[in-house]
């Protein structure tokens, strides 16, 4: 399996995810364009592309789908509740998929599990893909730990964990307060504090995680130092073995082979 995060943070994001030759993208929120210039940089060729896969009806995940999926005649995967609310012809010609949280389908070599997951939106989930031994799974938009978000992160080799925000930062930046509230309740983001307490609870579950990757970072109320710091000390005290990545709002991530 092969994971390449395009891009992640309130400006876009989208994550794609190969196996065997077939690739799909979890998420599309750039404009056309700025996505095929960021498939080109990571030398992904975008008629690997057999779908997209929609996590969330937020414009920084779907801005991009419909125009993509009409370029690439492929379809969209996407839960109707999500659906629901989209501006009349947002899908116009685009072969649309349904399936609902707590499913698991298939999508060429690739089977994904979508489980739901506490955000302000209709029906947002989380999505594990898995193709033979191998396992990865997305976790952002995340606003509150819960049980029964990590039941489902087991066994994986790689983890997209959200770690949005630092919380001083936050609370002395320029956001109004209506903003901060929103991003500090059960259904908004992930502080750096939090996302690490969320890792810890399923370290135990994953033994053998190799790739720890942090996205979704605020460009006003966080800093890459303040992330790599924090989770990298965790790791040395407690012998971690993974190797941690963070994900840019301006660029892709390398391709991380599994």
């Amino acid at each position: 399996m092969y994971f390449c995060n395009l891009g992640s943070g309130s400006k876009g994001n989208s994550t794609f995810v190969q196996s065997n030759g077939s690739g799909i993208l979890i998420d599309q929120g750039f404009s056309g364009k700025n996505l095929i210039e960021r498939l080109s940089l990571v030398d992904i060729n975008p008629k690997q592309i057999q779908a997209i896969v929609i996590t969330h009806e937020h414009s920084d995940h779907i801005k991009g789908a419909g125009i993509l999926a009409r370029r690439l005649d492929i379809p969209v995967f996407i839960t109707p509740d999500t659906a629901r609310d989209l501006k009349a012809g947002f899908f116009k010609n685009v072969d649309l998929k349904h399936y609902n949280s707590g499913d698991q389908f298939q999508i060429d070599d690739l089977t994904l599990k979508a489980f739901h997951i506490p955000h302000d939106a209709n029906d947002p989930v989380g999505i594990i893909c898995s193709s033979g031994e191998k396992k990865i799974a997305l976790a952002t938009d995340i606003g509150d730990i819960r049980n029964a978000v990590t039941h489902f992160l087991q066994d994986l080799d790689l983890l997209l964990l959200e770690s949005n925000h630092d919380r001083e930062m936050l609370e002395n930046g320029p956001y109004p307060l209506y903003l901060q509230q929103r991003i500090k309740s059960r259904v908004g983001h992930l502080s750096n504090a939090q996302s690490l307490q969320f890792l810890s609870r399923i370290k135990t579950q994953n033994t053998g995680l190799k790739h720890l990757v942090l996205g979704h970072l605020s460009e006003k109320n966080n800093t890459v130092d303040k992330v790599r710091e924090l989770f990298e000390k965790d790791a040395d005290q407690n012998s971690a073995n993974y190797k941690i990545h963070i994900t840019s709002q301006d660029r892709p991530h390398k391709i991380i082979e599994i």
